[in-house]
């Protein structure tokens, strides 16, 4: 176990030593270099988190599958904002709609800009519960999170989308 006074030399020392060449290994999964950095970043948090119990003789080995997980989980994460990017498009690209199809057309686009408008965590939240149906404790373990966060952004984010939708109905 680190020792508490080493343990910002420590982590100082295993950033400098392996930031760089997280990112080239993630940029091995992610081709955005901006996202590789994101998802270094993060491992790096679970380290700093997780040092009371981390070894330091394991924290390498501990860094590559906590990147590899998380290039993993992103991917997962840009395959389903793709396949709901696709949809969309295939809503709003239907030429012969019955008026019924209309309305609802209509309430989804106004849902749609509505979460546009959403900061960047409520959104993610709320596309995490509604889109890929995940439950609130599956969503605060991915995200680090309590579930009570979950609960306090999924409440901001219905009160913004329903506030939204009557500013726009008026």
């Amino acid at each position: 176990m680190w020792l508490i006074m080493e343990l910002q030399q420590d982590f100082d020392s295993l950033f400098r030593q392996y930031y760089a060449k997280l990112c080239l290994f993630a940029h091995q999964f992610v081709t955005d270099i901006d996202d590789c950095h994101d998802v270094v970043s993060a491992a790096f948090e679970d380290v700093w988190r997780n040092r009371a119990t981390l070894e330091l003789s394991t924290a390498r080995q501990y860094l590559y599958a906590s990147v590899r997980n998380r290039c993993i989980d992103f991917l997962r994460q840009q395959g389903k904002r793709e396949l709901y990017v696709r949809y969309v498009k295939l809503l709003s690209e239907s030429s012969v709609l019955q008026p019924a199809t209309l309305e609802q057309q209509d309430n989804s686009l106004i849902v749609q800009k509505a979460i546009t408008t959403l900061p960047q965590p409520t959104r993610d939240i709320l596309l995490a519960c509604y889109l890929d149906g995940l439950k609130y404790s599956e969503v605060a373990a991915q995200m680090g999170i309590s579930i009570a966060t979950v609960k306090k952004h999924m409440v901001r984010a219905l009160r913004i989308l329903r506030e939204y939708k009557n500013r726009i109905k008026a």
